[in-house]
């Protein structure tokens, strides 16, 4: 099996700053029960992310964008030879407008 290089890029890391922020503001039980299920859910960009459906936007799917679902946010990225480049983290309601 091919693994791929998963890198997440400065908008992203910011994105995911937010989300780690109102993750740690929960229960510990339930923050570190989040934080699993997103490092679980995260695995199949390492294993198969051309498994994940092309995102909705006719833009973004011109450029490759491709999107992954974990909990209340959309994952967006692209694919580039064997690293898999995570641009940007939105919430799901601000996703699909």
């Amino acid at each position: 099996m091919n693994e791929y290089n998963v890198r997440i890029y400065s908008a992203g890391q910011n994105d995911f700053l937010e989300v780690a922020e109102r993750i740690r503001s929960l229960p510990s039980y339930e923050a570190a029960r989040q934080f699993e299920s997103i490092k679980e859910k995260l695995e199949v960009l390492k294993t198969a992310p051309e498994s994940c459906m092309s995102a909705r936007d006719s833009q973004l799917r011109l450029r490759g964008y491709k999107m992954l679902a974990i909990d209340d946010y959309v994952y967006f990225f692209v694919i580039k030879g064997k690293t898999v480049e995570i641009r940007r983290i939105i919430h799901a309601r601000k996703a699909m407008v």
